[in-house]
């Protein structure tokens, strides 16, 4: 299954090259927690978005979905 990823701040690090967009192929039945374990990304500084929407790690992808990775902002 292929989706599209999308990292963005400090998480481009992550990224494979030097690219911040890019696309994967996943297992059917992976989860977002799958995706910050191939990454090593740490959930809890991290907002995720499925096509626009904000989810939790235990969400499923389905084919051609976009995930966007950012840091959370914290201000004062």
């Amino acid at each position: 299954m292929h989706i599209n990823v999308k990292l963005y701040g400090d998480l481009k690090t992550h990224a494979p090259g030097d690219k911040n967009q890019f696309e994967i192929i996943i297992d059917p039945g992976a989860t977002l927690e799958n995706i910050f374990r191939l990454f090593a990304i740490s959930e809890e500084n991290c907002v995720s978005l499925i096509n626009g929407r904000r989810v939790n790690k235990e969400v499923y992808f389905k084919e051609k979905d976009t995930l966007v990775l950012f840091p959370q902002i914290c201000g004062g």
